[in-house]
């Protein structure tokens, strides 16, 4: 669940000068702050059903920051049993008090459907709210809606101007689909060497659709020169957190002995890691393994169902290698546009 990014965010929401933009008196200012202040104590030491009443206490009091915790406590199930309507209920009280992460927040629920129906251009007019405020979540998720047309006309231009206005921020899931916009020439002239930046600053921030990106960059030598050595760190790095396009591509480069040696078995534990989650050129790669006895016992059986699965998620390497199982090929590389994270990966 997306909502759940802000979940780990709660210290740093502490920090937030702005409680509401409704005025209080300063007694009552004063008040909500100790409540928070004790809530927050409560729930850093595991203490979720003192930290939820006291949160009910501020919200109650109507301060839009208790409201957004009293929010996430209800959509995480913390304190309280989870209630995504309640949790919806409470978020909805403060975003209206203009609160911009709340604001955020509702438009992921409405976007995800998450306590309410799911509603795009609700998503899209509290993304707006909040971007307007100078969210860097929100941009980010406004150039989402825009770049595929949820809650509004698809409009690539104006989703790379709202990603690029989060990059600036440093937000790397804005990062990285900015790279991917000048990756693709999407809103943008296409541009390598733009891309592998933007790239390369959310790689440094961990983010693993950025990583398998970079990676794919340096192993076909797009916007600097291929480095198989560059591409091997990279993908791993992503694959480590357990993102299947990089699993699929730490496999091609074991199955192909670049960066590393040569190693089949290695190529089957990373191409099953990558199928296990569905990944089709994954599936395809393991059904040619499994049907030559590359790394892996042959087993025509395993072989046959791993590329009908393949076929079935669309994959043309796995329909191929089907009407010909006696192929002498070896597995496609599927290196194509689709390799680089989609815009929005968080």
């Amino acid at each position: 669940m997306r909502l759940a990014r802000y979940f780990v965010l709660w210290s740093l929401l502490f920090c937030l000068a702005a409680m509401t933009a409704q005025a209080r008196p300063k007694g009552e200012k004063s008040s909500t702050a100790n409540i928070e202040s004790q809530a927050y104590a409560h729930y850093q030491k595991g203490e979720y059903a003192d930290a939820f009443a006291a949160y009910r206490k501020g919200a109650n009091m109507g301060s839009a920051k208790s409201q957004t915790f009293l929010g996430y406590m209800y959509a995480d199930g913390r304190g309280t049993k989870k209630d995504l309507e309640q949790a919806f209920e409470w978020m909805n009280k403060a975003a209206d008090q203009d609160y911009a992460t709340a604001e955020v927040s509702l438009g992921l629920m409405y976007q995800d459907g998450l306590g309410t129906a799911k509603d795009y251009g609700q998503a899209f007019t509290w993304f707006s709210k909040a971007a307007r405020k100078g969210s860097s979540d929100a941009e980010n998720d406004l150039g989402v809606l825009y770049y595929h047309g949820l809650g509004t006309t698809q409009d690539y231009p104006n989703a790379f101007a709202w990603f690029n206005r989060a990059a600036q921020q440093g937000l790397a899931s804005a990062e990285n689909s900015l790279g991917f916009m000048y990756y693709t020439g999407r809103g943008t002239a296409q541009n390598y060497e733009e891309a592998i930046d933007w790239f390369t600053k959310a790689a440094n921030q961990g983010n693993p659709g950025a990583q398998q990106s970079l990676g794919w960059m340096y192993m076909e030598g797009l916007g600097t020169r291929r480095d198989y050595i560059q591409a091997l760190t990279w993908f791993g790095k992503s694959a480590q957190q357990g993102f299947a396009l990089a699993e699929n591509n730490l496999g091609l480069m074991y199955f192909n002995g670049f960066g590393v040696q040569q190693n089949y078995a290695q190529a089957v534990a990373w191409f099953k890691k990558a199928a296990q989650q569905g990944s089709a050129n994954a599936e395809s790669n393991l059904g040619y393994m499994y049907s030559k006895g590359l790394g892996v016992a042959l087993d025509a059986e395993l072989a046959h169902a791993w590329l009908k699965k393949a076929a079935s998620h669309g994959s043309d390497n796995a329909k191929s290698l089907l009407a010909s199982m006696g192929s002498r090929n070896a597995p496609q590389p599927d290196q194509d546009a689709a390799s680089a994270a989609e815009p929005g990966a968080r």
